[in-house]
């Protein structure tokens, strides 16, 4: 249930952004504005391990939500699976995420926070922070957080229920249709090299991470047969 205070932040928010549909992005620069961080991205997850930006504040925090994606691991995946808050103050030390963490370094993140979204016992996504700088959330700054990803959890829900039922909210249908040609091409993947999903899921981050290209952009390549996996 949204806490009082999160009803009064999401009425502020849909009347200051002049409406819900820019709600998000405005949530995304409050939050850096207010939690004395860089930057802030909410994610969406549809399985447990490939975030998708739906807003963010800058272009370090989608990185980070799209690194997260090619790499399979990060704090918005974690938050996302343990429903827990996940907070790395000192990225540059840490070897919580190997592959992740000096990707995320060079984009410009040195600390990383995510806070899951939830509806009950539903997980759905995170809300993801970074600072340029390393060090924790300061004082009475984390509860501040959970109660902006608890902001960002109802405008999303809010966003989905303005579509008539069995459609999604444009916003939401948007990262969907990147996520088909993806899912597409999975299963091209898994016929190229005779493994499972999550085999082939990992290929096309693997060509991705290593050729320095999105995701989705390489799963284009393999859905239009510019690219082909061979064993």
């Amino acid at each position: 249930m949204t806490s009082d205070r999160s009803q009064r932040m999401i009425r502020r928010l849909v009347e200051q952004a002049g409406g819900p549909d820019a709600s998000l992005e405005w949530l995304c620069d409050t939050c850096a504005r207010e939690l004395e961080v860089s930057g802030a991205a909410v994610a969406l997850i549809v399985s447990g391990h490939d975030p998708g930006s739906i807003a963010s504040s800058d272009e370090v925090a989608s990185a980070v939500v799209d690194l997260q994606f090619r790499t399979g691991e990060g704090p918005a995946i974690d938050a996302h699976r343990g429903g827990l808050a996940v907070i790395e103050p000192e990225l540059a030390t840490s070897t919580r995420w190997p592959v992740l963490g000096p990707e995320a370094l060079a984009a410009g993140a040195e600390a990383l926070f995510a806070f899951p979204l939830r509806a009950g016992a539903a997980r759905f996504g995170a809300l993801t922070l970074y600072r340029d700088r390393s060090g924790p959330l300061g004082d009475g700054l984390f509860a501040a957080a959970q109660t902006m990803a608890e902001v960002a959890c109802e405008v999303t829900l809010r966003l989905q229920a303005q579509v008539p039922p069995g459609s999604l909210h444009q916003i939401i249908d948007h990262l969907g249709d990147q996520r088909t040609v993806i899912y597409q091409a999975t299963g091209m993947v898994m016929v190229q090299l005779g493994v499972g999903p999550e085999g082939a899921g990992a290929a096309l981050r693997a060509r991705a991470y290593v050729t320095d290209r999105p995701v989705r952009d390489v799963a284009a390549d393999v859905v239009d047969r510019r690219i082909r996996f061979e064993l």
